[in-house]
């Protein structure tokens, strides 16, 4: 019979009874570990701390740093899970501060603001002159946009001032191509205005397009203030007018 390390160490733990069938080698080898075990057992029990060791320890604790900062690693299962617990709660909030029926709004806005340039209505400044424009401009919201008075294609025939997204904003309306098209100046971001570009960043300066009842709407930011161009003819005609306002 041929003990292994753990049938030894089982027999002299006392979990396991020695065998009577052992053979020389086997209690050969028991002997051998029972006399390590013995020499093992009494060095450990003759060895003492001497007081200046003890007071050495004491010492070091005290002075030791302050204990380093435990991190909890989670498992990726774990993770993923928690986060897609999160996006249940997140995604449904910012779908309805920012979805597409508040995106939506600010398209029907823009163009049910070029339909009320095309009715004239009563506070309409009705007018071809940009100085006029200008002053305009200047006295109503206290500042003058780009205007398009150096395009020969394009001629500003009125001008007055609207609400956008609860915004007082410029607008103005430029004849182009044997039809009217309106200019509407706002601080929002297009992309917020419910135009895309493809880019999928929300504040580039790429142009916007979007549709609304039949209408084109193209957009870009300019400086600090978008440029949304309206009007019933195709997009990339009322490109041209951005283009224009760029330089």
């Amino acid at each position: 019979m041929k003990l292994t390390p753990r049938q030894i160490e089982d027999i002299l733990s006392g979990q396991t009874p020695q065998s009577t069938g052992l053979d020389a080698e086997d209690l050969a080898r028991l002997e051998e570990a029972r006399a390590m075990r013995t020499r093992l057992q009494t060095a450990f029990d003759s060895t003492h701390a001497s007081d200046s060791l003890a007071d050495k320890v004491r010492a070091s604790l005290k002075t030791a740093p302050a204990p380093r900062r435990r991190f909890i690693y989670f498992p990726t299962g774990i993770l993923m899970a928690a986060t897609a617990a999160a996006m249940l709660i997140v995604v449904p909030v910012l779908y309805i501060l920012w979805g597409p029926e508040s995106a939506l709004a600010g398209t029907v806005e823009l163009a049910n603001i070029h339909k009320v340039n095309l009715a004239g209505p009563k506070d309409f400044y009705a007018t071809g002159d940009c100085e006029e424009i200008k002053a305009y401009f200047k006295r109503q919201l206290g500042f003058t946009p780009k205007l398009l008075s150096e395009c020969p294609k394009l001629r500003i025939v009125g001008c007055h001032v609207a609400k956008l997204k609860g915004k007082t904003v410029a607008t103005y309306v430029v004849e182009l191509d044997g039809a009217k098209a309106s200019i509407i100046i706002s601080e929002d971001w297009p992309k917020k205005l419910g135009l895309g570009c493809g880019c999928g960043h929300p504040h580039c300066k790429c142009i916007h397009n979007g549709q609304c009842d039949g209408l084109s709407i193209v957009s870009a930011r300019l400086g600090e203030r978008s440029y949304s161009v309206v009007g019933a003819l195709p997009a990339e005609s009322l490109r041209g007018v951005l283009e224009h306002l760029r330089g």
